[in-house]
């Protein structure tokens, strides 16, 4: 057992390394600017087969959520190319995972699995139409019987047209796909059921199926998101993924084909954690360079500001509680006595909090960057509009958080309780949940759905799940022994997120509050370095803004005007 684990940690060791060696690599330095949008798809394809190949996971790692599958979705790798590492997200956890059990008896489905593992395919999951988000149960496009046994995948309308997947030839490897479908048997509507296409070869696309490529989205890393339409797509028997018949409880069967959606609502949400780490570290290297005047004439270093070094510790406490919050999810997750609604709460939780902290953090800090903050190239930028692809990613957060706030008010089911119900941030879940009980009963007659519901209730899902984020974030990183330091300044935080409840009901008046996080940020401010090194991410900075020798790199490589004509502005 003690060999295996010390294997284990090798092998997580030399990943690391291969990590920090493709960081320095040729093939991810900053793409040029004029590179086009077909050669700059391409090279995020390439980047993510070299990430696949480098990291080597395994169906194990996928099918049984492992450290490694973990650890995957925070590397710091990821913030040099956030296209690539959507790809790879897709492939090995959606794609894989889905149809990685149906290969149990389908022994010939194991080629696709390793081929996607080494990133040799693009493979995709296609569930979203354009008119149905995460109402994904009425999902219009059709897989009809034939006859002779075959299958007529078909796009009844435009606006059935599966959205986001990227599936155009712009890769230049084949693309295939687990595409979700309403299956059709005679007059008989048999339910949603997945579907294994090949959708193109890498240089066009099948014959039937047409993709319309979405413009790239700003500042992000480009990926060929598309819209994918079917006409009467002929398919063999075999690329029905189950049976004909399925189960007569079509709600769970449906459930039950798209699991590992909530699998990446998780995981995605954790490429906040590199991002954070990142963004941290390339503000500070920045306000340690960054010069001005002190009243004496001396100069001094922006850092030296409160304003400038409290947003950069606010992000250390933040990745800090959010890293050991992830890992505690996780072992939910491999948990299978957790209640699948539990643990896809427990995703959602997480998810609202890491995307609230980081808009907040990452905009705090590019705003005290100056001008340099304006610019994709010093990285603060372009992880936030790469980030905003997050929150819709495996579902809306804020959708996701009206559908976990009204099953728990309505008590369908129960997040796992505090681990000290005394706490401040534990009796502030429990308040907002009693006032939103409130609402049901008194204001909304606890009639689910209905015009008081939307009133009242619904404005108040997102603080819901948050309060539950935070109290499961911080019990998460007191259990994993993150310094109290940190605790202390995260709890600062959440305490400024409902400021006037803490004063209304916590008995901590504006002054306490304001107190706790100056003590907090004094604590930690002589240890800021040490902190940001030992993040790790010091490999993945190339921000001009950050040293010397990057800033003069980067002016000796921008375009040059310059000439002799005469100045004819004054006679």
């Amino acid at each position: 057992m003690e060999n295996g684990l010390q294997q284990f940690l090798l092998q997580l060791q030399q990943v690391d390394l291969a990590m920090e060696d493709l960081a320095r690599s040729e093939l991810f330095k900053p793409a040029p600017r004029s590179l086009s949008l077909e050669k700059s798809t391409r090279l995020s394809y390439q980047r993510a087969k070299a990430f696949a190949n480098a990291y080597g996971l395994t169906l194990k790692d996928v099918l049984y959520i492992t450290p490694k599958f973990w650890k995957l979705h925070r590397e710091p790798l990821l913030t040099l190319d956030g296209g690539a590492f959507t790809l790879l997200s897709i492939q090995c956890n959606l794609f894989v995972g889905t149809l990685a059990p149906f290969a149990l008896k389908r022994p010939e489905l194991q080629r696709i699995l390793q081929s996607a593992l080494d990133f040799d395919l693009s493979a995709q999951f296609m569930l979203t139409e354009v008119n149905h988000g995460l109402d994904a149960r009425n999902i219009q496009t059709t897989a009809t019987i034939l006859p002779d046994g075959d299958i007529d995948l078909h796009t009844p309308s435009p606006n059935d047209a599966k959205v986001m997947p990227p599936t155009t030839p712009r890769g230049g490897i084949p693309v295939v796909a687990i595409v979700m479908a309403r299956l059709v048997s005679g007059d008989k509507d048999c339910g949603i059921r997945p579907f294994l296409v090949q959708l193109g070869n890498g240089k066009e696309m099948c014959k039937g199926i047409m993709s319309k490529a979405l413009p790239p989205r700003t500042g992000a890393h480009p990926v060929d998101h598309a819209l994918t339409y079917f006409d009467h797509v002929r398919l063999p028997k075999s690329a029905l993924l189950g049976s004909v018949e399925g189960t007569e409880d079509k709600r769970e069967e449906f459930l039950s084909s798209i699991h590992r959606v909530a699998v990446g609502t998780l995981f995605l949400s954790g490429c906040v954690i590199p991002s954070l780490k990142l963004a941290a570290y390339n503000a500070a290297c920045f306000s340690q360079n960054r010069l001005v005047s002190g009243q004496d004439g001396t100069p001094m270093a922006v850092i030296d500001f409160r304003t400038q070094h409290m947003p950069i510790l606010h992000a250390i406490a933040q990745y800090s509680v959010l890293e050991a919050f992830l890992v505690s999810a996780a072992i939910a997750f491999r948990e299978q006595s957790v209640d699948p609604r539990v643990r896809h709460g427990i995703a959602t939780a997480f998810k609202a909090i890491a995307l609230g902290h980081f808009s907040k953090s990452i905009t705090a800090m590019n705003e005290r960057c100056g001008w340099h903050g304006h610019y994709e190239h010093n990285q603060l930028l372009q992880m936030e509009l790469e980030m905003r692809g997050a929150s819709t990613a495996e579902g809306d957060i804020r959708v996701l958080a009206i559908r976990l706030a009204s099953e728990l008010l309505l008590g369908r089911y129960q997040m796992p309780p505090p681990n000290d119900s005394t706490s401040p941030i534990a009796r502030h879940e429990a308040s907002l949940f009693s006032e939103a009980r409130d609402l049901l009963q008194q204001g909304a007659k606890g009639i689910h759905r209905s015009e008081r519901f939307n009133r009242n209730i619904l404005p108040l899902a997102l603080p819901l799940v948050e309060a539950i984020g935070h109290r499961m974030a911080y019990e998460a990183a007191i259990d994993a022994n993150v310094d109290p330091s940190l605790l202390n300044l995260y709890e600062s935080v959440v305490l400024k997120e409902d400021s006037a409840w803490y004063v209304e009901q916590g008995g901590l008046s504006r002054e306490i509050q304001r107190e706790m996080e100056a003590q907090a940020v004094d604590v930690l401010l002589p240890r800021m370095n040490d902190l940001l090194r030992a993040s790790g991410v010091q490999p993945y900075s190339n921000a001009p803004m950050t040293s010397k020798m990057l800033w003069n790199d980067f002016v000796s490589g921008l375009e040059v005007f310059s000439g002799d004509a005469p100045s004819d502005l004054f006679p």
